[in-house]
């Protein structure tokens, strides 16, 4: 099924706009459960976030799986991400893989294979979509758009505090370097619409940046905007309403360790986390009148 039309089908059967981040912080694992899945740390992280996975299934459209977290533990990270992403498909949700991947050529094309499969190979880490750095221009997106049941997320307006030192110079024309990559975004975007009006050339706008939002959604009436930053990086749902269209759709919020690790996690367990999901869900529907 095309990406995006997946993607809006989901948000409707679910009543809900939410993405939860799996970012498998090891400081933040009770003991306790590192005690009773260890001592390989691959096994930890993979029974915590199958765990977190299988409690917010009901309320979340995509599970976003940052790479770095299981990489950081070499193979047997890897082989933890494994078990997570077959978790999420038994759950019927989505993989928005966040790896940031781009380059040009056949380098290109092996990083689309590794997420999307190809012709040769299955892919080693199956996802339904990615996340990309378009710095490299459009020859090193192309290879992550070949399938119309796969999509991309490419960073426009990062969240991090230090976005402005590239994305907010202001280039010819008095646009900001954000600006025209949402525009040559949006010109990728149109020969990949779905049934639902929405395509497979998606963007990262964080949500610490409101007043950037308005303007970046305008430039990109027909892509769909992932929202990184709501939750523990200060981000609130009414400074990210301007990321969806009049339809109500349009945009995925994440939250990750807000969901992941909350304030009464070591009382009440994987039960604090499903709350956690579902407060967030209510959260982003209230703010957009869903």
């Amino acid at each position: 099924m095309h990406f995006a039309d997946r993607i809006i089908k989901t948000c409707e059967e679910k009543k809900s706009r939410l993405v939860v981040g799996l970012d498998p912080h090891w400081a933040l694992i009770p003991d306790a459960f590192k005690q009773e899945h260890g001592p390989n740390p691959g096994a930890v992280i993979a029974a915590y976030m199958c765990q977190v996975v299988a409690v917010c299934a009901p309320v979340a459209v995509a599970f976003k799986p940052q790479i770095a977290f299981f990489e950081q533990f070499g193979v047997p990270g890897f082989q933890a991400l494994q078990q997570v992403l077959e978790e999420i498909r038994k759950q019927g949700a989505l993989v928005i893989m966040d790896a940031k991947r781009n380059d040009i050529g056949s380098t290109a094309k092996a990083y689309a294979s590794a997420y999307f499969g190809s012709e040769q190979l299955p892919a080693a880490f199956e996802s339904d979509s990615l996340t990309v750095n378009a710095y490299l221009g459009k020859d090193g997106i192309a290879p992550f758009l070949e399938k119309p049941e796969k999509g991309i997320f490419a960073l426009v307006k990062t969240s991090n505090p230090s976005s402005g030192d590239f994305q907010d110079v202001k280039i010819e024309g008095g646009e900001t370097l954000a600006e025209r990559v949402a525009a040559t975004l949006n010109q990728w975007n149109e020969p990949t619409i779905g049934q639902s009006g929405y395509g497979n050339a998606g963007a990262v706008v964080g949500a610490t940046w409101p007043e950037h939002m308005k303007l970046l959604r305008d430039k990109m009436p027909r892509s769909l905007i992932l929202v990184p930053g709501y939750g523990a990086q200060g981000g609130s749902t009414d400074g990210v309403r301007v990321a969806f269209n009049p339809d109500g759709y349009g945009a995925l919020i994440n939250s990750s360790r807000g969901i992941l690790f909350p304030p009464d996690l070591a009382e009440n367990g994987f039960k604090a986390v499903a709350n956690a999901a579902s407060a967030a869900r209510k959260d982003i529907n209230r703010a957009i009148g869903a």
